[in-house]
């Protein structure tokens, strides 16, 4: 864990100490409301978007406004709903935050929900809502892109949702299917021109990356070894780049085998010649 003297936005975000630290940390709170980041967050929405439970609780507590919007316009329960927080937007329902949100939350809502006729019909009655230039509402098919249910990644892609549109760590649709282990929605991706050499902003690693390091770190990886080389045999297959952009040197495929499983290795290494 990191120091403790960053800055609650930090610590709510990407190293949380939990609770009991959030606890005391609030006995001085300042500025509950401030808001940090490129997203214009206060701690609220960072604790709605990471479903932290108790800390969404404590903050509202010591006074943090449920209205407050991010830079894209959305409140803590508009995240909550949109990644089917039902637990999340419970708490802040019942603390007075207003439940009504926009259409294309409506839509995101209710494919986190599975409720596929109802998001059949937001599209059919209003069609632009599945790409609005609006990030944090076309982010919604690359989060779906890491579930099992390829359903509504397939309706997206036919309403015209942005393929390359960025979610989690600043990875697009593809990027999430690799890291979740999720082939099928991958292979529909990649048939539908999903970029194979986009490299996040976080990790500065392309979808390859992001199957080698899922396939040693990502939720039950060990137990889905299978769904990992599926991966790495779709995005090698289709042509995949195992360098750096601009590199034509070996850093990145050196760096894909340090990562990767022995298995995925193995088809990294027969993409590159090297077996």
């Amino acid at each position: 864990m990191g120091p403790l003297n960053r800055s609650l936005h930090f610590h709510l975000d990407w190293d949380y100490p939990g609770d009991d630290w959030l606890r005391s940390r609030l006995s001085d709170p300042g500025d509950v409301n401030a808001t940090e980041g490129l997203f214009g967050e206060t701690p609220l929405l960072i604790a709605a978007r990471r479903r932290r439970v108790g800390a969404v609780q404590l903050l509202l507590a010591a006074g943090a406004d449920p209205e407050a919007v991010n830079a894209q316009g959305k409140t803590a329960y508009a995240h909550a709903v949109r990644r089917g927080f039902a637990d999340v937007a419970e708490v802040l329902e019942a603390a007075g935050a207003s439940t009504d949100i926009a259409l294309p939350d409506q839509l995101a809502a209710a494919c986190s929900r599975g409720d596929l006729s109802e998001a059949r019909r937001l599209l059919k009655e209003h069609p632009a809502i599945a790409h609005t230039g609006n990030p944090e509402e076309d982010r919604l098919l690359a989060d779906l892109a890491g579930r099992g249910d390829s359903r509504p990644v397939v309706m997206l892609i036919e309403a015209g949702a942005d393929v390359a549109a960025k979610a989690l760590d600043g990875g697009a649709a593809l990027h999430q299917a690799c890291w979740f282990g999720q082939p099928r929605n991958a292979q529909i991706l990649v048939n539908a021109g999903a970029p194979l050499d986009d490299f996040d902003n976080a990790h500065e690693s392309s979808p390859i990356g992001w199957v080698a390091h899922g396939s040693r770190y990502s939720g039950g990886a060990a137990e889905r070894q299978e769904d990992y080389v599926a991966l790495a045999e779709i995005l090698t297959s289709a042509g995949c780049s195992l360098q750096y952009t601009g590199d034509a040197g070996d850093a990145y495929l050196k760096r894909l085998l340090e990562d990767a499983s022995r298995r995925v290795g193995a088809v990294i290494k027969g993409a590159a010649g090297e077996l």
